[in-house]
């Protein structure tokens, strides 16, 4: 996947917009055509509002162009693709409606928008696409059956993934879910994926903490029910989308500067946010993934924790997975403050993609993983 130009668009248009000019309409982002992936809020039918990575918005539409009327907020970055084929990452700070340069038929054209950054980087705003006089907007073809969903920190977010090199200090810019393991093995299972994830924290004690467990910020299984990763309010309505696997990989920050949680405290609230999930989800897979960028204590503390899991409550579907130490190359495997670059997250979903497989006997494409 290449790295795309930064494409900035705050100035062509303002919240005064009006699709009635020119003979132009406006499809807001209510409308039941639009396809979205990821969790979101929506009080107001003209708009929806997100945060979580990797949220994706797609839909089809007739004519020869369309505007995207969306805010994204200074920290936040997205990559826009039309028919399939990468156009750039777009950069919203204001309202604004960006226009695609004219296509050479009239569709109808597939147009996908992925949010490349984290909720910490700032909530965004969709608020519809602008059509051509006589343009109608349309469904996408096809859903994919299988759903995915990851739990996650830096890891899983993407932090750093384009960063050039492990010295490079992190930039929004260089953050990009769609390089991460979790993306990687979507696509390898054509698969929907939902990124519950939030650099920095942890099981029960977040990055560089001076106490044992955090308070001041929640850790991330008190994130779990949300809408908005930034927001306590709404509640997520688990009903809209059923995962049929759970990904964890969750740990890393709880030990990676001391003071470490009790092994007992970390244990039990991992326990509890498995129960979590199997309250909402039900008997689905649970795959507890431990690394690339932790070790010891994490890795034993989490595999006694899920070995106990299956025996004590006779769960046979709660799988552990520990990613080998010196898995990635320090020399061109890692990006931004020595976190997972693309090549390194690609090695990850290598080490995730057979277990997962087997358990779930799905097939899979492994030529973006091993190319």
């Amino acid at each position: 996947m290449k790295k795309f130009l930064i494409l900035v668009f705050c100035a062509l248009c303002s919240a005064g917009f009006s699709a009635a000019q020119a003979g132009l309409k406006k499809a807001a982002a209510g409308n039941p055509a639009f396809h979205y992936t990821g969790r979101f809020e929506q009080a107001n039918p003209e708009e929806i509002r997100f945060d979580w990575p990797g949220f994706t918005i797609q839909c089809r539409f007739t004519g020869s162009r369309a505007g995207i009327h969306f805010q994204g907020g200074e920290r936040n970055y997205f990559n826009l693709y039309l028919d399939g084929e990468p156009v750039g990452v777009l950069h919203a700070p204001r309202d604004t409606v960006w226009w695609t340069e004219r296509l050479k038929t009239k569709g109808p054209h597939h147009l996908k928008l992925v949010k490349r950054t984290e909720g910490d980087m700032g909530q965004a705003w969709f608020r519809g696409i602008v059509l051509e006089k006589g343009a109608e907007i349309l469904p996408i073809e096809q859903i994919p059956a299988r759903r995915i969903e990851f739990i996650g920190n830096s890891i899983t977010c993407g932090y750093g993934t384009e960063g050039a090199s492990r010295d490079e200090r992190f930039k929004p810019e260089t953050e990009n879910n769609e390089k991460t393991y979790g993306a990687v093995l979507a696509r390898a299972f054509n698969a929907e994926a939902h990124f519950i994830a939030h650099s920095g924290l942890g099981v029960v004690r977040n990055y560089g903490d001076e106490k044992k467990i955090s308070t001041r910020i929640v850790p991330m299984p008190g994130r779990y029910g949300r809408s908005l990763d930034t927001d306590t309010l709404p509640a997520w309505d688990h009903s809209r989308w059923k995962p049929q696997a759970v990904v964890i990989n969750l740990g890393t920050n709880d030990f990676s500067t001391l003071p470490y949680p009790d092994k007992a405290v970390f244990q039990r609230r991992y326990e509890e946010l498995i129960q979590q999930v199997r309250k909402i989800h039900g008997e689905i897979p649970v795959f507890c993934v431990v690394g690339p960028m932790i070790h010891e204590p994490c890795f034993s503390y989490v595999k006694e924790m899920v070995d106990g899991f299956r025996t004590l409550y006779n769960d046979s579907n709660v799988f552990f997975v520990g990613l080998p130490n010196g898995l990635l190359n320090e020399s061109s495997d890692l990006g931004s403050d020595w976190h997972p670059s693309y090549q390194g997250q690609k090695k990850i979903a290598g080490q995730l993609l057979l277990p997962i497989a087997t358990v779930l006997d799905w097939d899979y494409s492994g030529t973006e993983i091993f190319e």
